[in-house]
């Protein structure tokens, strides 16, 4: 029987941090699992209970009896009202302890603990974001344009005016944006009006900037009511802002969670960012497009390609399966006899195939297509690689994939988003015959509770 109700408020001790980087704390002599948004470890709390069931409880901080030493002002005024750095409170080389605790809790039982290395600091740790995605909304009677974050666990929009995770010159655009949209905006609850999005994508190098808008909206209604307006308006805002050299329209009529479709097209502009990674041993240049994937922490990504670069030994043959615009490939073709990638998004493929020519890479081959089919076939053709490089979306891999995958491998480097993901499909590819034998953190998202990490397996 649960000694605690909805709504109590009880005192807790904060164990540790947990994934999602809340507190968690155990109550009772049953020791009851209570998660706290907002609580650090060691931290004595008064706690208000928002949410119960059998196994675990939420609950927000009432007050602070004990405050950790670790606990910081915010980075940014906005903190306990937007959710996009849940840990800004907390001060960054002990936020970087407690990620690698993270890791080693999880995976303690699958690695070596002594193979499961401090996580790397990101070489910057504001305006490291270059990929922003803002919802925006307009206010019931004013109509008051509002573009930001949604607060934790909510459609509750906050209106962003500045964001320290971001390059600055964002913000000024943004309220430019707000002060001067001839349409209106998104109404989630009525599924009605046009903007619902505002995403950014920042070149670290050069500061150019693509600019998408989000609308709801066929293609059939854009180029007959509104195509020759946001062309003018493109203009304006691009001439007013230099540095935003394309912008485009995406045009996404459903009711989904997902903030863009397959359909966006050019207004202005360029076709392609480029991006370029460098550090002491090398530099490379990337075409990306406003729809393309690419790491949203540039620098950072650099430390994070280095780690597969230097544990794939010279002259190997690699298979960047699901390799996008060929990040990761390319960094590490020097190390490769052939760079072989797997792309089921065809136009990834061909910016994939401009991006190795841009570095003047010559031993590559891109398949464009169904992966599994391609997979099969390597299979059929008794194809062995030295490496397989494995970069998913934050839902990992399907256990199938995995499967599919692991006969053709020597060795796998796994890049994961996702450290929940990550667990599950490492013990999926311990029981095709691999062994974990390190795993790398990479803080990729300073002062959230987001780990980039990278494992290889060799087949035992």
């Amino acid at each position: 029987m649960l000694l605690i109700k909805l709504n109590d408020t009880i005192e807790l001790k904060i164990e540790k941090l947990t994934p999602t980087g809340e507190g968690l704390a155990r109550f009772g002599e049953e020791k009851f699992v209570v998660f706290v948004i907002g609580a650090l470890p060691e931290e004595k709390i008064k706690a208000k209970i928002t949410s119960l069931n059998k196994h675990f409880a939420h609950a927000q901080i009432v007050e602070i009896i004990e405050q950790s030493k670790f606990r910081t002002k915010p980075i940014c005024p906005l903190y306990n009202a937007c959710g996009s750095c849940n840990l800004g409170n907390v001060e960054y080389n002990y936020l970087i302890e407690q990620k690698t605790s993270i890791l080693k809790e999880l995976f303690c039982d699958l690695i070596d603990e002594k193979n499961i290395f401090n996580v790397i600091k990101s070489p910057q740790i504001q305006e490291y974001r270059h990929k922003i995605q803002y919802p925006c909304r307009q206010t019931k009677n004013s109509k008051r344009i509002l573009m930001g974050y949604f607060k934790t666990n909510s459609h509750d929009l906050t209106n962003i005016k500045f964001c320290p995770l971001q390059p600055s010159f964002i913000a000024e655009i943004t309220q430019y944006l707000r002060d001067n949209f001839e349409f209106d905006c998104y109404d989630e609850k009525r599924d009605k009006g046009l903007l619902k999005n505002v995403l950014y994508r920042v070149s670290n190098y050069s500061k150019d900037t693509f600019l998408t808008f989000v609308l709801n909206c066929d293609e059939k209604n854009y180029k007959k009511y509104y195509e020759d307006k946001f062309l003018a308006f493109s203009k304006k805002l691009s001439s007013k802002y230099p540095n935003i050299v394309g912008i485009f329209a995406n045009l996404n009529n459903k009711k989904t969670n997902k903030i863009t479709s397959d359909l966006t097209l050019k207004i202005f502009g360029e076709d392609c960012l480029i991006e370029t990674l460098e550090n002491e041993i090398q530099t490379k240049k990337y075409k990306i497009s406003a729809d393309s994937f690419f790491q949203v922490n540039p620098k950072s990504a650099v430390e994070l390609f280095e780690i597969v670069r230097k544990n794939i030994k010279e002259k190997s043959s690699v298979l960047d399966a699901y390799g996008g615009v060929g990040a990761i490939g390319i960094w590490v073709s020097d190390k490769a006899n052939k760079i072989t990638l797997v792309e089921e998004n065809s136009s990834a493929c061909v910016m994939a195939k401009e991006n190795f020519k841009l570095n003047n890479i010559e031993n590559f081959e891109i398949f464009s297509g169904d992966a599994t089919k391609h997979f099969e076939n390597f299979k059929k053709e008794n194809k062995i690689f030295d490496y397989i490089i494995l970069d998913p979306p934050r839902s990992g891999c399907e256990e199938k994939g995995l499967k599919d995958i692991a006969p053709l491998a020597k060795n796998i480097i796994y890049v994961s988003c996702n450290p929940m993901t990550l667990k599950r499909d490492t013990k999926t590819l311990i029981n095709c015959g691999f062994k974990p034998e390190f795993l790398q953190g990479v803080d990729m998202f300073p002062y959230t509770n987001h780990i980039e990490s990278v494992v290889l397996f060799t087949k035992k």
